[in-house]
């Protein structure tokens, strides 16, 4: 008696592999479309960015009850 089995198939009976976690149709589009479109930050981004990186830096929890745009305020 065996503890398992191993199963393999080649060529056009193979199955597509399958995926680790689920992705919606909306969430696939979102990402094809991020690839392609050009990302370019203002100065106003960049320093929103070099400020959030540095207080995460810190090893601190942000404070959760923050309003929303306080630690990151970008246009999307």
């Amino acid at each position: 008696m065996t503890d398992g089995v191993n199963v393999t198939f080649g060529g056009a009976g193979a199955a597509k592999p399958v995926r680790s976690h689920y992705q919606s149709e909306g969430v696939r589009e979102v990402r094809s479309r991020a690839q392609f479109l050009e990302q370019t930050q203002s100065p106003q981004e960049q320093a929103g960015l070099k400020r959030l990186r540095g207080l995460l830096s810190q090893g601190q929890p942000l404070d959760q009850n923050a309003p929303r745009g306080y630690y990151l305020n970008i246009n999307v």
